[in-house]
């Protein structure tokens, strides 16, 4: 009972109504967990009831709940963590840790990952490579590393800046051999959420730069940014540190470098003895590759 009163919904029936907001359909969260459509429907259905209104309207991308809800979004997020934090904290450094980084850092940091795995045995980390800024909440993320600092949300997140990265113009050679009317351009896709990120990838201002042309193609993989520029499609910006795994990759002009900065985010207060462990492992192996 809450001090009013008022019963407190079970919290399978809160669960459901995080799992049709984070997927926007009743088939999709039902069998993610692991009940029938008719079953989640019912419980939102008391949920609704519970709260005298209805809860969901329906968008381009599926069910949502309603603009006037986010206060309930966001306590049914901070239910999941706590009840996350109830199975996990009866066995210190144990448990699945989902985290997120771009691919080309995953394969950066490899070593870290082995490291912590060897250290702390009874952790399981799930990796994944998302080639966008995950919202840690909703994607269910435990800690993300990403080329930027939040600028939204961030009383609610642990931050920590592992270090600059330096991202240059690079291009073949045999492309700067060509003689060109105008550039032509590999630029980052922007299709993702960027907006509440300090990200140097927003703008892609190329006159920093002095250079300039048309954007021919584009890509939200680094990887394949780079894979493109060392066959001679044009000009990329690209972390010093990957352009270097590319012999035919000279920086243009040679000179003029950006810094730019790595984050680690994490949903965690950082206490944990693994949690600072991992942070300082990132830091030296960032500052490792700057050198």
């Amino acid at each position: 009972m809450t001090r009013d009163g008022a019963a407190t919904p079970p919290w399978d029936l809160i669960r459901c109504f995080l799992a049709l907001e984070r997927h926007g359909s009743y088939e999709v969260a039902a069998e993610l967990e692991g009940i029938d459509d008719s079953t989640l429907r019912r419980r939102i259905r008391q949920l609704e009831q519970h709260f005298g209104r209805a809860l969901f309207v329906r968008s381009e991308s599926g069910w949502r709940a309603s603009a006037d809800l986010h206060a309930l979004v966001s306590a049914a997020q901070r239910m999941e963590v706590a009840a996350r934090s109830f199975f996990q904290d009866h066995q210190a450094d144990a448990g699945t840790i989902r985290i997120s980084v771009m691919d080309v850092f995953a394969q950066r940091f490899a070593p870290v990952f082995a490291t912590l795995s060897e250290k702390y045995p009874r952790l399981v980390l799930d990796i994944t490579t998302e080639a966008h800024f995950v919202n840690l909440e909703q994607d269910q993320v435990d800690i993300a590393v990403r080329l930027a600092r939040p600028v939204r949300n961030s009383n609610s997140l642990r931050v920590r800046k592992l270090g600059n990265v330096a991202v240059g113009a690079y291009a073949s050679r045999a492309y700067l051999a060509q003689e060109h009317r105008e550039h032509q351009l590999l630029a980052m896709n922007l299709q993702f959420f960027h907006q509440d990120h300090d990200f140097i990838y927003a703008q892609q201002d190329w006159s920093r730069f002095g250079l300039a042309g048309r954007v021919r193609l584009q890509s939200d993989s680094f990887a394949q940014l780079a894979r493109w520029c060392a066959l001679g499609q044009g000009l990329a910006l690209l972390p010093r540190f990957l352009a270097d795994e590319h012999p035919q990759l000279v920086a243009n002009p040679a000179d003029v470098f950006i810094d730019t900065e790595l984050w680690l985010v994490s949903r965690f207060d950082m206490h944990a003895v693994w949690q600072r462990d991992l942070a300082d492992l990132l830091q030296a192996e960032l500052a490792r590759w700057s050198q």
